[in-house]
């Protein structure tokens, strides 16, 4: 059996109610049982690609007295089938998605990215700082072999979530306890030892993206999609858009290399921050709170600004992103200084991170939007309207990667040579 095949567990999965059954009842100490009339959900269609969320309600039996066990709760599993249904979607390799092999090395790079999330969740509850809000965790399963089969964790549910879409933007406000809690997140982890954060991926990042998910083949079938996509542009932006991604293709390795050859501080990244891995809530007065921060699984030593460009091509609106972006930028470095307690990087490093890593990133967001164009689940007029919106976020994305690729050749012309 592999992750990528259906199984009998939970939502298809290799977890059973067993498993997690279990799990809870050595975590608070109980022999109570889930009941015949407990149920799972699927709560994350369009949350990501490598697991499924269950939204378990336990129907408890034979409670002590005294206990108070969570009648609702969450159970992240990890399971290739969400990113087979995506790679289908997107044409990667064939009509059909990845072929076997290519599924079977992801499997592997699944498990690692499952207990690297673990590793974070440990760094979460030992800094425990009330600025970098997170899920609570009932329990840890992290894979143990290359043939294990279930890696989960249990946590909270957080219920009444305020939700959206890569076509429906936060406010620059709204975003900004989502920066401060992650450069927070930044600074206590870098008074850490390397020991500590020896789980986590290295500079080598990007270039681990793009080789795993979007090899030779996967990035031309990538591009020709994306031409599709931009179909309502003339034909010239594109191939100019193409031409820049392949610039910066080209030049993988020096990003691994970033701080040998321009002096970047690599300081801890989330690594995949955006719009589902934020779970904020609306209160009365219609102002969003953040109740956590989720999905560690990419967290990586990386130059400053690499969460920041992916997050503000993702979720503010172009107007937000081009009048906004320099102030959200200070606000990452002055908290990242107030909590580290000195400067470890300029704020002008932080801005020119940002400018070079722009044109990658987008190139990893804009896949992402084009099944917005066609809506299917939508209904007349919305669909219209989505479409439009999706149309105007992804011009202002190629826009702005000519603005920081003509910034780029102005400051490190010699960095992006081959």
């Amino acid at each position: 059996m592999t992750l990528y095949e259906t199984a009998e567990g939970i939502l298809e999965t290799h977890v059973t109610w067993e498993d997690v059954e279990k799990e809870l009842q050595k975590t608070f100490s109980t022999k109570a049982t889930f009941g015949d009339r407990k149920t799972a959900r699927n709560i994350s269609d369009l949350k990501g690609f490598m697991s499924k969320i269950a939204l378990i309600e336990a129907d408890w039996q034979n409670v002590e007295p005294g206990k108070v066990l969570p009648k609702r709760f969450a159970v992240k599993i990890c399971s290739q089938l969400p990113y087979i249904a995506f790679s289908k979607v997107l044409k990667y390799t064939d009509e059909n998605g990845f072929e076997d092999q290519k599924l079977k090395e992801l499997g592997k790079i699944l498990r690692e990215a499952h207990n690297r999330e673990i590793g974070a969740y440990k760094l979460l509850e030992k800094f425990n700082h009330p600025d970098v809000p997170f899920t609570k965790v009932y329990a840890l399963k992290p894979f143990t072999s290359v043939s294990d089969l279930k890696g989960y964790m249990i946590m909270e549910y957080i219920p009444d979530i305020f939700t959206t879409s890569m076509t429906e933007p936060f406010s620059a406000d709204d975003l900004i306890p989502t920066i401060k809690g992650v450069s927070t997140f930044a600074a206590l982890e870098h008074k850490l030892s390397d020991d500590e954060k020896s789980f986590t991926l290295g500079p080598e990042f990007l270039e681990y993206y793009f080789n795993t998910f979007l090899g030779p083949a996967t990035i031309e079938s990538t591009f020709q999609n994306l031409i599709q996509a931009f179909s309502f542009l003339k034909p010239s932006k594109v191939e100019k858009l193409v031409d820049v991604y392949r610039q910066y293709l080209k030049i993988l390795n020096k990003f691994t290399r970033i701080s040998e050859v321009l002096g970047f501080h690599p300081i801890l990244n989330h690594g995949d921050l955006w719009q589902s891995n934020m779970l904020y809530k609306a209160g009365s007065d219609g102002k969003l709170e953040l109740k956590a921060i989720i999905d560690w699984q990419a967290l990586s030593l990386l130059p400053p600004a690499f969460d920041m460009t992916r997050l503000f091509i993702t979720s503010l609106t172009p107007e937000d992103r081009r009048q906004r972006a320099p102030e959200l930028l200070k606000i990452f470095h002055e908290t990242f200084i107030a909590v580290l307690g000195e400067e470890l990087f300029s704020y002008q490093e932080i801005f020119d991170s940002y400018n070079l890593h722009f044109p990658l990133m987008s190139l990893m967001v804009l896949p992402g939007t084009f099944g917005f164009l066609d809506a299917p689940h939508l209904e007349e007029p919305e669909k219209s309207l989505v479409k439009m919106r999706t149309r105007k976020g992804m011009e202002a994305i190629m826009e702005d990667v000519f603005v920081a690729h003509e910034y780029n050749l102005k400051n490190f012309a010699d960095f992006l040579k081959e």
